[in-house]
């Protein structure tokens, strides 16, 4: 966004054909072509997607940084030294990068130099793929004094008075210059031509929580892989320990003496770094390794590739003040984890609030490995619980049926509660109600189309009765009597939707 209203930080080869270009008003754009596609663009997203490519790149060489965007494009800095020759040399190495961007579907310009700012300089202005193995001042002579890596006004300037090229600037007086410009001409001109040094700090790469073990007999049965195992799982503890992490999705991997390699991944409920558990959880997962063994596996890994931070603390004192206090907390985790490892992360369910006044959609289930660990901080139950019955002292019972179960009611007046219903074969005389909680429908939903479309869809009014022996139900009517609309031109029906305890 300029003074001047919308500016194009970044176009696509079809916009670049129209003549339209990065820092052209939006307004100059569409009125080139009216049917341009516009998109809000996103700096955050950009430079987080830069930087992600720029630690790819460290694949190529251990030193890379990413280069802020400007109107040519943002940029990867690679310090090369030492590393051209594991690629077959820089004419390699060049290929190998443009192989593996054109793979990713990004366009890119590749040059080598001496210096950052020829390399900076060759690859945003230069012709193609581009090599400095000669002169510097020849290489650069023939680009645009932009290519310095200038601001706008220093470049209007230069421009003005017909230096246009680096060339041109190449062998002039020095104190003219720096008078009329400052220092940071003659300044970038040096860093370019290698008079004057340069370098960059490299983006550090993440931490890598990732151990592994290597065996002078390859191991074949189950017991040597699983006694490796706990070993690595105790040296992998060891190493989140020291750094304060605690791990939620683990990889193991087997690599055989022929080359075959193979993976067994598992997932935690909540941050673990207890050797013990983690190995009790792949263990499990170690069905038919035996069978693929072959001649045996050479070395294994196991890395955590999901982690978060986690205090230290004496787990034997946690565990015991939590007891004290009737908390379950210390064994649910590991009870939880075992259970997703053997029936899978969609069949081990908790609740979530939902925002609906219906009772049976007011929570949903969701998979335990769903943000678990944090349910206290992002849910309020209480809340959520005074939202549904809207300031009023209604209590709603702690069992509620998977479906409400129908029931045959008999009442007094068409509105009130009822005085006798059946349920299940047993009659039930009603000696006290309370009630009605009223529940509209939501409107947003279709409306019925028939009696068996009507769940969820018709007004309903709950009632907390009891019986002769004093046993407590929650029921409802559903539909409202003299509203055809309302209950499809049909008598309301009467459901039972939990019991109290």
């Amino acid at each position: 966004m300029s003074q001047n209203g919308p500016t194009i930080t970044a176009i696509n080869a079809a916009a670049n054909r129209l003549g339209l270009h990065p820092g052209m008003a939006l307004a100059d754009a569409r009125a080139i072509h009216p049917a341009l596609a516009v998109e809000h663009a996103d700096e955050a997203g950009d430079a987080e997607a830069l930087a992600r490519l720029a630690l790819w790149c460290q694949c190529f060489s251990p030193l890379t940084r990413p280069d802020a965007p400007d109107g040519n494009g943002a940029g990867i800095l690679l310090d090369i030294t030492g590393c051209a020759h594991l690629f077959g040399g820089e004419t390699g190495l060049i290929a190998a990068l443009a192989a593996r961007f054109v793979r990713f579907g990004l366009t890119a310009k590749i040059a080598i130099a001496p210096t950052i700012g020829a390399a900076w300089a060759l690859s945003r202005y230069g012709q193609g793929v581009q090599i400095a193995d000669g002169p510097l001042h020849e290489a650069l002579a023939p680009l645009p004094v932009a290519a310095l890596r200038l601001d706008e006004r220093t470049n209007v300037a230069l421009n003005r008075l017909g230096l246009k090229r680096i060339g041109d600037l190449i062998g002039k007086p020095r104190a003219p210059l720096v008078a009329r410009f400052g220092r940071e001409l003659t300044e970038r001109l040096d860093q370019a031509l290698g008079h004057a040094g340069e370098s960059f700090e490299a983006l550090a790469a993440p931490p890598v929580w990732r151990v592994e073990r290597r065996f002078a007999e390859p191991l074949i049965t189950l017991d040597a892989i699983e006694t490796a195992l706990r070993l690595l799982a105790c040296d992998l503890a060891r190493l989140l320990e020291r750094d304060g992490k605690g791990a939620r999705q683990l990889e193991l991997a087997f690599y055989r003496v022929d080359g075959w390699s193979a993976r067994r991944e598992v997932r935690t409920s909540a941050p673990s770094r207890q050797a013990r558990h983690l190995a009790r959880l792949l263990t499990e997962r170690l069905d038919a390794i035996e069978g693929d063994a072959g001649f045996g596996f050479e070395a294994m890994t196991l890395g955590a590739f999901d982690v978060e931070n986690t205090e230290t603390r004496q787990q034997a004192l946690a565990d015991d003040a939590r007891a004290a206090n009737g908390g379950l907390a210390p064994l649910m985790a590991p009870l939880i984890d075992r259970l997703v490892n053997r029936c899978g992360a969609d069949h081990v369910t908790r609740y979530e609030p939902f925002a609906s006044h219906l009772p049976e959609r007011s929570a949903r289930p969701v998979s335990v490995l769903r943000q678990a660990g944090q349910i206290a901080e992002t849910h309020d139950w209480k809340t959520h619980l005074d939202a549904l019955a809207d300031g009023a002292s209604f209590g709603r019972p702690l069992l509620l049926f998977a479906r409400p179960e129908p029931v045959t009611a008999m009442f007094t007046v068409p509105d009130g509660p009822p005085v006798r219903f059946e349920w299940r074969r047993v009659s039930h005389r009603v000696t006290r109600a309370e009630g009605p909680e009223r529940i509209a429908p939501e409107w947003w939903r279709a409306p019925p189309k028939s009696r068996n479309d009507r769940a969820g869809r018709l007004t309903r009014d709950y009632y907390r009765v009891e019986d002769e022996k004093g046993r407590r139900f929650w029921l409802y009517r559903e539909g409202l009597f003299g509203r055809a609309n309302d209950c499809l031109d049909a008598m309301p029906a009467w459901f039972i939707h939990g019991i109290f305890a």
